[in-house]
């Protein structure tokens, strides 16, 4: 799954410092991507809104780059007396091009009932 996002800072020439800023500003629009859907850890999981930090950008050549960021789910289950945090820790490859980044999500949501019949 693609999701492309524009850039603000349209330069020919962008450091990976001001690459970072530029995708810690767009978080919020990619943010539910980043995360993924957390049921595959837990029915009771539940990402800590605003917990996602960007670790490390990676250069992987012409334009590629690969961004490792962590987050924070929570999981709670009165009957089972289950309070838990955990961080995970993870990272999406994208391309920088013409003024925009395309990043590559890995589609984790769960196959429902009837693809899996």
């Amino acid at each position: 799954m693609h999701r492309t996002l524009p850039l603000k800072n349209r330069q020919n020439v962008i450091t990976p410092l001001e690459l970072i800023e530029e995708i810690k500003q767009n978080i919020p629009k990619i943010e539910d991507d980043l995360v993924g859907n957390l049921i595959w850890y837990s029915p009771n999981a539940r990402y800590v809104p605003n917990s996602l930090n960007v670790i490390s950008l990676e250069e992987l050549g012409q334009s590629r780059y690969k961004m490792n960021y962590s987050f924070l789910w929570n999981v709670f289950n009165a009957c089972l007396d289950i309070d838990s945090d955990e961080t995970t820790y993870s990272s999406v490859n994208f391309v920088l091009s013409d003024g925009a980044l395309r990043f590559d999500f890995i589609d984790n949501e769960p196959d429902s009932m009837s693809e899996e019949l």
